[in-house]
């Protein structure tokens, strides 16, 4: 349907899952994410995104995490997914926060930024208020590694966890 001329903003707690088998902890073929979709012209989408990944590390910072943003593709497959990838990181479609959670060298990403352009507009119809497909972007965090990072920085203690992290956390 047509947006209301300020957008549209969605939220929802979704279950994710993945056929890629992998020992490694942080590569869950079930996992749980907070999402939020931005749908609105382009301006209102990007700049929408631009607030939320400061915000995301900001907010994971107050956690006493290291979060770093970085330029990131999906994990396309063959070589058109090479091509994919390539376009997506010279677009900058994609963000990712990252934070030690294997190990320092290879940080793990527990949020993602994505701006979908107009695939999703006119994929489902849904247009601006001037009729145009409308743009999307979406930020999710990954509840799981979110929390296997906080176990990793601060321990499975959390009565022993800094002052300031469980206040920001229990209130």
């Amino acid at each position: 349907g047509i947006l209301p001329p300020h957008g549209r903003l969605v939220t929802m707690l979704n279950w994710v899952y993945r056929h890629e088998p992998s020992a490694e902890a942080t590569r869950m073929q079930a996992f749980r994410v907070r999402e939020f979709v931005r749908a609105g012209s382009a301006e209102q989408v990007l700049a929408w995104r631009g607030v939320w990944l400061l915000r995301a590390q900001e907010l994971l910072r107050s956690l006493q995490l290291a979060a770093t943003a970085e330029v990131a593709a999906d994990p396309f497959f063959g070589r058109g997914g090479r091509m994919l990838a390539q376009t997506q990181r010279e677009h900058k479609l994609k963000y990712e926060l990252l934070i030690p959670v294997n190990c320092e060298a290879q940080p793990t990403a527990v949020c993602s930024f994505n701006y979908h352009q107009q695939h999703f507009g006119s994929t489902f119809e849904i247009a601006g208020a001037g009729g145009e497909a409308a743009h999307t972007a979406c930020l999710g965090f990954g509840l799981e590694r979110v929390t296997m990072a906080l176990f990793r920085a601060h321990g499975f203690e959390a009565g022993s966890w800094p002052r300031a992290v469980r206040q920001r956390l229990w209130p």
